[in-house]
């Protein structure tokens, strides 16, 4: 397993691309990492890519919308809707709004725009190399893991459709932000069966089609990191033949250990499975309590996620 990758290789890079199965902790990561890039000076922007319904502005007490808003020192957020790029897009090209608007309010170019292949995720990567050029840092919380996928194969797809002509101009923009040696993808995962299936598929399938793509790193989410000895776990086996399940204070407390120890068998399973089968760096995060809302558990990640470099990140 490759294990020389450090988080702060991603903080003083120059694009953060995060995808994972839905559920997993994707915006927690991408608000965490914001936030320790954004404490080391950098001028940082984490940009949902197309979410109908914003999942990064409760982390901040924001409205989240198309044009970046700060939210914090050095730290932007935003949400690129594809309309909107859209409408940005054909902005560049023609210079009257007015035009612009009589454009796309016209039904059979908005139906040829919808329609034609790979447009909707070349126009959404076009605004994110935009975005690039006026951040330190841009950190991209992509859709889940299906619709990422097909995001990020969209410019190789569309230069094979489209020799010339504008998409395939952005497209080979596009690519080239993917392919940059600044331009990291991070998988986010749980330690769940399903979960981490689908976190080996992405990885192999990404580098099939995106091969210069850098995946240098997945971050196992509420990991449970080993705390009972062999003769613990005999000992919670035992009780649990002995001690008839009940609401008493110990049915709850076996009922607790066993829960620990199938996470901890869990974890261990997916950390295993991801060094043989995607082979990069993997970095378990524990579970955090979100007892005290949102925003202390995007700070508390964010202190996870620096424990683990090897040089001094402010926090």
């Amino acid at each position: 397993m490759k294990d020389s990758f450090d988080i702060a290789d991603l903080v003083f890079g120059r694009v953060v691309l995060i995808s994972g199965k839905g559920g997993v902790g994707k915006t927690s990561t991408a608000a965490a990492l914001g936030r320790l890039a954004a404490a080391q000076g950098r001028k940082v922007c984490i940009v949902e890519a197309d979410a109908q319904r914003s999942a990064l502005g409760p982390l901040f007490g924001a409205e989240v919308g198309y044009q970046p808003v700060e939210v914090e020192p050095n730290l932007s957020i935003c949400n690129v809707t594809w309309y909107e790029a859209m409408h940005e897009w054909i902005e560049r090209v023609v210079p009257s709004a007015r035009i612009v608007d009589m454009i796309l309010a016209n039904p059979l170019v908005r139906l040829f725009l919808d329609a034609t292949p790979g447009n909707r995720e070349v126009v959404t990567l076009s605004k994110l190399t935009w975005l690039r050029d006026d951040f330190d840092l841009l950190i991209v919380d992509l859709p889940a893991s299906g619709h990422a996928m097909a995001l990020m194969a969209s410019p190789a797809r569309t230069l094979s459709l489209f020799r010339v002509g504008p998409l395939h101009a952005r497209s080979v923009e596009s690519l080239a932000m993917l392919e940059s040696p600044d331009t990291h993808l991070v998988l986010v995962a749980l330690p769940e069966e399903m979960v981490v299936n689908e976190t080996v598929e992405t990885f192999t399938y990404l580098k099939n089609k995106v091969a210069k793509l850098s995946v240098p790193l997945v971050v196992l989410n509420r990991a449970s990191r080993p705390s009972l000895s062999a003769d613990e776990r005999t000992l919670l086996d035992r009780m649990s033949e002995v001690i008839p399940q009940g609401d008493d204070a110990e049915s709850e407390l076996l009922l607790a250990g066993r829960w620990e120890a199938r996470l901890e068998v869990a974890t261990g399973s997916a950390l295993e499975r991801l060094a043989n089968e995607v082979g990069v760096a993997v970095i378990d995060v524990p579970r955090l309590s979100q007892e005290h809302g949102s925003a202390r558990l995007v700070q508390n990640l964010a202190a996870a996620l620096a424990r683990t470099s090897s040089r001094s990140l402010s926090r």
